[in-house]
């Protein structure tokens, strides 16, 4: 008996040890990543991806660009060919691998882009990608709904708003900024003081040249 339970929790113990090493395929995704997420600002979002389709190296990104989004500028990789369509449904960015992305390398894509003129914050913006690989290919394009995650989520940008400094950064960044230096009324005193004396000297030194140049003559 004793030994029936220990080969039972020794059985449980390297199956839940499994589960755990095991790959989630819900952890897989393209990641999403931007510089800024302001309404009407121009933002570079890189598109990062480190995974393969289920072991199959990648071949090539297929972003789509909502119509909100009205200026899309794909910035050139080494390594990858860039495509571009543009409908009036959006603009579809397409990079193709010269060489496939085996599975667990990880490799980013840069594109510049106009967030809405009117957006919101709290607005979510959703960037359905294909990705393409040697044997098959992977959709990423389920936005969560319910507070679920989807197995294929898409990349997804939430908008906010712009940064205000509130009164206590103001005053640090003033504090920052180096102070004028004092004047120095002393200093200006003495100086006009000086001024004077030597402007009344060259007159007395004149008018005694003149009376001496008089006397002798």
């Amino acid at each position: 008996m004793r030994s029936r339970a220990l080969f039972s929790t020794l059985a449980g113990t390297a199956g839940f040890a499994l589960a755990l090493a095991a790959p989630l395929p819900a952890s897989a995704h393209v990641e999403l990543d931007a510089t800024s997420t302001v309404p009407g600002q121009m933002s570079v979002l890189t598109f990062a991806v480190g995974h393969g389709c289920a072991g199959s190296a990648t071949t090539a990104l297929t972003i789509g660009f909502p119509a909100e989004v009205p200026t899309v500028t794909p910035t050139v990789k080494p390594g990858w060919d860039i495509a571009e369509e543009k409908t009036d449904a959006g603009t579809t960015v397409t990079y193709t691998a010269q060489t496939p992305l085996d599975d667990g390398l990880r490799d980013t894509v840069e594109v510049s882009a106009l967030l809405p003129l009117d957006g919101r914050p709290g607005d979510v913006l959703a960037f359905p990608t294909l990705q393409t690989c040697v044997e098959g290919s992977t959709d990423w394009s389920e936005v969560a709904d319910g507070g679920t995650e989807p197995q294929h989520p898409a990349p997804t940008l939430t908008l906010s708003a712009a940064e205000t400094l509130t009164a206590s950064a103001a005053e640090t960044e003033q504090a920052a900024a180096p102070a004028e230096e004092p004047v120095d009324r002393t200093a200006r005193f003495l100086g006009a003081g000086a001024l004077l004396a030597a402007v009344v000297a060259v007159v007395v030194l004149t008018v005694t040249l003149r009376r001496t140049s008089g006397a002798r003559g």
